[in-house]
């Protein structure tokens, strides 16, 4: 049996997606110097990831942090009152990956609320019941063998255009700012939302430079200027701020010729408020990453045969990438809310944001976004009383791309930038929520690739010595590799014996079989 030297192909596959889930419980009593619940107006669970990392044993370690607020009012009061409790976990994921990558995987997590609920036990206490999950996937450059077939064997070829060894990046960075809202106090922050922008990419000597904005968006209350006393907030303000972000990832091999695909993902941000001013202080922890791609052509052989020996083959099958590309898209989506509070007055706040996202390649040659919109609303009523609604709905959005197929997979992102609300003549809400959508496609084609040959040269092949021709008549289905493998010659010599010029043509009719 003949030794093959065998040279690699990198294929970025996913090695593992699924999720893991956190319930939250908490029983909460109120301290002394917060007044007492008469009516809660909301209640939500805001997961974020403070760390992970992936150990040598292929497990994923991740803490968490969820930001649990509840808003409520008191009696005979229209302040509005909050509370805010912080929830910390860590989890372990087994990955269960048999044969592990000699490269760490790279690890994508989105967080999500699934679903809250607060009820007021007492004036004083109140018990709160929800759950979060993390939708993990994990991608991994997988190597695999292909022979190096050795000379005086039949092998027939594949050319593919595809992507070559993915390069990739990432680095954690911790961002402080002090935001001045020009406010005269800040009682609490009612809700918090970031949108990240990417401003600029450049590749200089094995390194990427990455620039870009994280734009933080928040609703404050603010005190009751008239009675000071009085807690809690008497009305609210909006504030956004755009934070810079940059960074250097060093990247071996990266050239101004690859195809680049950056990302900046805000992993957590908290909002603080300073005592008796109007400043905010922000911490940000920041994720950003550079994924670059070079266009490569594979030679492959699927299928080998000796003119002298039997010969054995086993085949893999491998999954190509071909040559990604990229995708960006924006567009709306309108919402109707009913309120059932009165008549509004006023919207203090409106925000939406995704889960659940899916992009799938379409009926039409297009690809199909899927997920779920909650929207929430924050406003206050002609009786002065303010107010908290929200709805979730199943959105569907066909995304234009080219060259869209069944055969198509998308890595993307897909966030909110932009909510808009106007209010109706029947006294409900319309919402305008606006969807910024980056994608990277590519196709997938399986090969079946010869994976290892074995030439019995104990076992010769018999040849006949009585002609030195052979006709056949083929169909429409035959070519010159399947014609010269069945009678044990070589393409070469059939496509001149046949003035062929295109080996992979179909054949029809008569073939002139020459030996080998």
């Amino acid at each position: 049996m003949e030794e093959i030297i065998r040279p690699s192909v990198c294929i970025d596959e996913i090695v593992f997606d699924g999720q893991t889930e956190q319930s939250v419980e908490l029983d909460h009593v109120l301290p002394d110097y917060c007044p007492d619940i008469f009516k809660v107006l909301s209640c939500t669970l805001t997961p974020k990831i403070l760390s992970y990392n992936v150990s040598s044993d292929c497990r994923l370690n991740i803490d968490g942090i969820v930001y649990i607020k509840v808003l409520y009012l008191t009696e005979n009061s229209d302040n509005v009152q909050c509370i805010d409790q912080r929830y910390t976990y860590s989890k372990t994921v087994d990955m269960g990956r048999k044969n592990a990558p000699a490269a760490e995987p790279v690890v994508t997590l989105q967080t999500k609320a699934d679903y809250c609920s607060c009820r007021a036990v007492s004036p004083r206490r109140i018990d709160i019941r929800g759950a979060v999950s993390c939708r993990i996937k994990a991608t991994a450059s997988v190597e695999y063998s292909l022979p190096n077939i050795s000379e005086g064997l039949q092998v027939r070829q594949t050319e593919i255009n595809c992507c070559g060894k993915t390069l990739f990046a990432q680095k954690q960075l911790t961002v402080r700012e002090e935001i001045d809202t020009s406010a005269s106090g800040i009682s609490f922050i009612m809700q918090c939302s970031t949108v990240p922008k990417i401003t600029d990419l450049r590749v200089i000597a094995d390194k990427a430079v990455l620039k870009g904005t994280v734009t933080v968006n928040a609703l404050y209350g603010t005190p009751d200027s008239e009675n000071p006393e009085n807690a809690g907030a008497a009305g609210s303000e909006k504030m956004t701020a755009d934070i810079p972000i940059s960074a250097i990832l060093d990247i071996d091999g990266i050239t101004s010729s690859h195809q680049t695909f950056p990302e900046i993902s805000v992993m957590n941000c908290e909002l603080l408020p300073k005592p008796e001013s109007g400043i905010l202080s922000c911490d940000l922890l920041v994720e950003c990453r550079v994924r670059a791609q070079l266009e490569d052509t594979l030679r492959i052989a699927t299928d080998v045969y000796s003119t002298e020996y039997d010969t054995e083959f086993t085949s893999n099958l491998l999954k190509i990438s071909t040559e990604p590309r990229t995708l960006s898209q924006s567009f709306t989506v309108h919402t109707d809310i009913s309120t059932d509070k009165g008549e509004i007055r006023s919207i203090w706040d409106a925000a939406s944001e995704l889960k659940n996202t899916a992009l799938r390649p379409g009926e039409s040659g297009d690809m199909l976004l899927t997920g779920q919109l909650c929207s929430r609303v924050y406003g206050v009523n002609t009786d002065g009383v303010p107010f908290f609604c929200e709805k979730q709905e199943q959105i569907e959005q066909v995304i234009n791309a080219e060259n869209a197929s069944e055969d198509t997979i998308a890595d993307f992102t897909a966030n909110v930038i932009d909510t808009g609300f106007a209010i109706r003549p029947d006294g409900n809400l319309e919402l305008t929520s606006t969807i910024e959508l980056q994608a990277s496609l590519h196709n997938i084609k399986p090969v079946e690739a010869v994976d290892t040959v074995t030439v019995h040269e104990d076992q010769p092949k018999h040849s006949s010595d009585e002609f030195a021709l052979r006709i056949c008549y083929t169909g429409d289905t035959a070519d010159c590799w399947s014609i010269a493998k069945r009678y044990n010659t070589t393409v070469k010599a059939i496509m001149e014996e046949n003035d062929i010029e295109n080996c992979d043509e179909p054949l029809s009719g008569m073939i002139v079989i020459p030996t080998a």
